[in-house]
């Protein structure tokens, strides 16, 4: 009786959700009266679709999997009830930089709706950075507008052309929270899904990089999966990223995602491009082993015969690691 139950609660919760949606959309077209719901739907949808635009839903469990947000559809998801709290830009991929997007988040209470509607908008607004990024484009293009005595004398004119400057779109979300239903629609697909490690990757993303979205480190190599990924430009199923031997976690010695003052890049074989690898490179078609950092540990030895990866003239002698590396060879050194 109780699954049964339960079984039942659920699809009258998707009913209502697939009715509210279409009310609040009914209603944004009065909330959004000065611009229009359908221009600014125009903005991110070709012409030739404007007007047949079809409906997707993402389950709470597609997002608990990681699914992908279609271009060019109106998008209802449901954000799982397990994930207490989770930041646009996990949830999103972090694609707002570069992709435009836009959504809002249908109230939770009923007596809130009412407030906002009253107010001229059923709903909290997101945006993503390009979207925000053009929107202020806009708004600066039509600032420059010439404005001529001649043409606008009146208080009224006047007081339009300052009101036309004022956007009613807000971005308001930034966290969302286990159990609400948004609306999106972006002009490319963008990965969605949560982010059980809180590494900063969600599933969708760990699934394309085919890591571990249940440990934060998947390589192991002491840098979250997310920083590898968005930061460091890095893989995090890599160890070693860029093949010098040293594992990345020991070239990032701090283990912030970047290439600091003092480290060797983990993301290049030659931090200071003396023509050395930073660890221990196969040279001579794979015959020997050179490099600067010889015991791969990130510390420059020289009295053990080491170079220091981030620098060309590690003794500051006046004469190239590599050249001595070279007179070494020459002179039939077994340790270059």
């Amino acid at each position: 009786m109780i699954s049964l139950n339960t079984h039942i609660t659920r699809q009258a919760l998707q009913c209502a959700t697939i009715v509210l949606g279409g009310l609040s959309l009914a209603l944004m077209v009065i909330g959004f009266s000065e611009e229009g719901f359908a221009g600014f739907q125009a903005r991110m949808l070709p012409k030739n679709i404007t007007h047949q635009t079809e409906w997707v839903t993402i389950t709470a469990q597609k997002i608990l999997s990681g699914s992908t947000i279609p271009p060019d559809k109106n998008v209802i998801f449901h954000v799982p009830e397990e994930i207490t709290r989770i930041t646009r830009k996990v949830l999103f991929g972090r694609k707002g930089d570069t992709v435009r997007y836009w959504g809002y988040c249908f109230p939770q209470n009923i007596h809130d709706s009412a407030n906002k509607v009253r107010r001229g908008f059923p709903g909290d607004l997101f945006l993503s950075e390009a979207e925000r990024a053009y929107r202020r484009m806009k708004l600066i293009q039509q600032r420059r507008r010439t404005f001529s005595i001649f043409r606008n004398l009146t208080a009224k004119d006047l007081n339009e052309t300052q009101n036309r400057l004022q956007s009613r779109i807000r971005h308001q979300v930034e966290i969302f929270t286990g159990g609400t239903t948004c609306y999106i629609m972006t002009e490319k697909s963008i990965p969605i899904g949560a982010d059980p490690d809180g590494d900063g990757l969600n599933n969708s993303l760990e699934r394309g990089y085919g890591s571990d979205s249940k440990n934060p480190d998947t390589d192991g190599d002491g840098i979250l999966d997310g920083l590898e990924v968005f930061r460091l430009k890095s893989h995090p199923t890599k160890r070693d990223s860029d093949g010098d031997g040293i594992i990345d976690g020991i070239e990032d010695a701090n283990r912030n995602g970047r290439f600091d003052p003092g480290e060797t890049n983990p993301t290049e074989w030659d931090t200071d491009r003396d023509g050395l690898c930073d660890g221990l490179c196969k040279v001579n078609k794979g015959q020997d082993l050179r490099g600067e950092d010889k015991n791969l540990n990130g510390i420059y030895e020289p009295d053990q015969g080491e170079y220091d990866p981030r620098k060309v003239d590690s003794d500051g002698d006046g004469i190239l690691d590599e050249h001595e590396v070279f007179l070494c060879v020459l002179a039939g050194g077994d340790d270059c």
